[in-house]
């Protein structure tokens, strides 16, 4: 998206002056780069100063910034002006350091159009552990430029991690400068650039005054994976940007190095692709061929791809057609592959979709998030309302997203901070054991047409009650089947399900739980009957629960509520109420033991009004002795866990 701010080149090239002394001041930024005659750089911000002291007799350019983490491997680089020895020194706790020396390539006026020779250094660290923080130490000539304290990274291996995203942020902006030091506040992993990251030309000046100054601090520690903006092609189709990042190479066609790329972080793929492309068919072809064969090889839980043009412009792009471009030519390749969360910014908002396939809005079955992050620091769009849209602020915002094996999570933080928006999306895990249980019980014995309870991670992106009947088969976007039956859905959260089996099933049975994110399996057991009585499940004809202090009489009828006594003399439709006539009774036979007693119910079946709760109602004995008894529901055999029956003598 175009600045609002156009810097002229004069003003950029202030940022290069032949001399590299005095300080340097921007009025489009309101920040002052101070650079002396030995190398002493910072930024000046709010009058303080935050510097890295180099001691050594040379000028730096570019401070150490690291790319492409990897499991095995990091990339880290640097510039200075003048050609001089250098090494780097790493190690994880406990370790033997290892140097490695490190050569540089000269980048020249003619390559730069900045009116001095500076030496690029450029290291590959190889053969690193995954899951595991390294220290560097970066020697240039005979002093060290880096301080081990902050000049540390981790490898990916597994589990949790997180990482931030941001986009259209170069313009030096105060917003820029707030949120650059909200960033600097965080511990993420690794951090996303979705484009237009140095105003407004992308020139190797900006670059380094919009951009490397802003963000150096977290750089050193946490890799920054970027995708190219439109701004980025404004100068010699992307060569600045290019020059300056190390991207994966992996299977990229070689004319393309660095434009579009993909890597793996714990259990996440994350795939980076150039829009600006779009505009080139053979390009674009090749482009779209890798991608088809790069998503078709990963097996990673949480896919993610990240790029500039957003496939669905609020305001400012309507008629852009690269954003129609990724609309046609990427997303049915990312959906067709499953990717949940789509990155991307050019308009300067927050944007949250609703889930979205083909174009809709979509409330089961799989789906893609799209989050628009431009709200990085250039002047700010215009919002309007969008059918695919949840959520729109005009806002200087950026990203904090927190992975786990079950879930993603989205936060946007503003300038101050806050947090303005949050979303989650999740992939359903359930544990080994315990998983499918009993409503009322929690034990393992599940019967047609009783009320279930699942246990796990990720059922579901937020909370949801049924609100009306029949029980809805979707609920907050997750879906629960078991051998292909859809199943009615009494509740959701990430961490729980309660639902209700359908009557017709038993035996062994696949359980499937389904999110917008993905799905899980479960091999389970459906018995023929499986009474379990719910908690405070005793009752009197008036309702009054039975306990120590309300204790059943003798002679009196109590009511009983329990689920799992399997079939029912009736086609009810499955998440419907039972009638309260004529009364539904269960097929097998069913007693009630209270002690060494057997009892002949009045009446067993479903509980008119309720769904899946069964009702069996007893006469107790005139002569039942007081004390304490304990009463099982047994039916077709099964009998359910004992309850204390309290009784008290007339």
């Amino acid at each position: 998206m175009e600045s609002g701010r156009h810097t002229p080149s004069s003003l950029a090239r202030r940022y290069w002056p032949a001399s590299l002394t005095g300080i340097v001041r921007s009025a489009a930024n309101r920040t002052a780069q101070l650079v002396d005659r030995r190398g002493f750089v910072g930024l000046l911000v709010g009058g303080h100063f935050a510097a890295s002291a180099l001691r050594a007799a040379v000028t730096p350019i570019h401070r150490p910034y690291l790319q492409n983490v990897r499991s095995d491997g990091a990339t880290i680089l640097w510039s200075t002006r003048e050609n001089v020895e250098a090494s780097v020194t790493y190690a994880t706790e406990g370790s033997d350091p290892v140097t490695v020396p490190v050569r540089a390539r000269p980048l020249g006026p003619a390559e730069t159009s900045v009116p001095f020779t500076f030496y690029q250094y450029r290291v590959e660290l190889r053969g690193l552990t995954p899951g595991k923080e390294y220290t560097y130490r970066i020697t240039v000539g005979s002093d060290v430029i880096t301080s081990e304290a902050r000049n540390r990274f981790k490898t990916p291996d597994t589990g949790r991690f997180s990482f931030l995203v941001l986009g259209d942020s170069g313009d030096g902006s105060a917003p820029q400068q707030l949120l650059a030091q909200r960033m600097a506040e965080e511990r993420p992993d690794l951090a996303l650039h979705v484009g237009d990251i140095a105003y407004e030309d992308a020139t190797f000046e900006q670059f380094q005054a919009y951009y490397f100054e802003y963000y150096a601090s977290l750089m050193a520690r946490a890799p920054f994976f970027t995708a190219p903006g439109n701004h980025e092609y404004w100068t010699a189709r992307a060569a600045p940007y290019l020059a300056l990042t190390a991207a994966p190479a992996g299977q990229v066609p070689v004319q393309d190095h660095g434009r579009y790329y993909s890597f793996t972080w714990n259990d996440a793929h994350f795939v980076s692709l150039d829009s600006n492309l779009l505009d080139n068919a053979a390009a674009t072809q090749r482009m779209l061929t890798w991608l088809e064969a790069d998503l078709q090889a990963t097996t990673a839980r949480w896919r993610i791809a990240f790029f500039h043009h957003l496939p669905y412009p609020l305001t400012h792009h309507l008629r852009d057609p690269l954003c129609r471009a990724t609309r046609e030519q990427f997303l049915p390749i990312l959906e067709r592959y499953g990717i949940q969360l789509v990155l991307t910014g050019h308009e300067h908002s927050y944007q949250r979709s609703k889930p979205v396939r083909g174009n809709q809005v979509v409330t089961s079955g799989p789906a893609t998030l799209h989050v628009v992050s431009g709200g990085g620091g250039a002047r700010l769009n215009n919002i309007a309302p969008h059918d695919l849209v949840a959520k729109s602020l005009a806002a200087f915002h950026f990203l904090r997203v927190e992975v786990t094996n079950a879930t993603l999570t989205v936060r946007a933080i503003g300038t101050d901070g806050r947090e303005i928006d949050r979303t989650m999306l999740a992939i359903p895990v359930l544990p080994r054991e315990r998983a499918f249980v009993n409503a009322a019980s929690f034990t393992s014995g599940v019967a047609p047409g009783s009320l279930v309870t699942i246990f796990g991670e990720g059922l579901a992106n937020e909370t949801a009650t049924a609100q009306v009947l029949p029980l809805p088969k979707d609920l907050a976007g997750t879906t629960v089947s078991i051998n292909d039956t859809a199943l009615p859905l009494v509740y959701v959260s990430p961490g729980q399900i309660n639902a209700l089996v359908p009557p017709s099933i038993t035996g062994p049975s696949l359980l499937r739980v389904t999110t917008a994110s993905g799905e899980t399996t479960l091999r389970v057991e459906i018995a023929e009957t499986a009474p379990a009585i719910f908690a405070s499940g005793i009752r009197r004809m008036n309702g009054a629960v039975i306990d120590a202090a309300n204790p059943a009489r003798p002679g009196e009828t109590l009511l009983i509520y329990l689920t799992g006594l399997g079939r029912i003399d009736s086609d009810l439709p499955p998440g419907a109420a039972a009638p309260p006539t004529p009364p539904l009774r269960a097929v097998g036979a069913v007693e009630v033991r209270i002690g060494d007693l057997t009892l002949t119910p009045v009446f067993a079946g479903l509980a008119a009004g309720l769904v899946g709760v069964g009702q069996v109602t007893v006469d107790l004995p005139a002569s039942l002795p007081e004390g304490s008894h304990p009463l099982r529901v047994v039916a077709g055999g099964a009998s359910s866990l004992a309850v204390t029956l309290p009784v008290r003598a007339r």
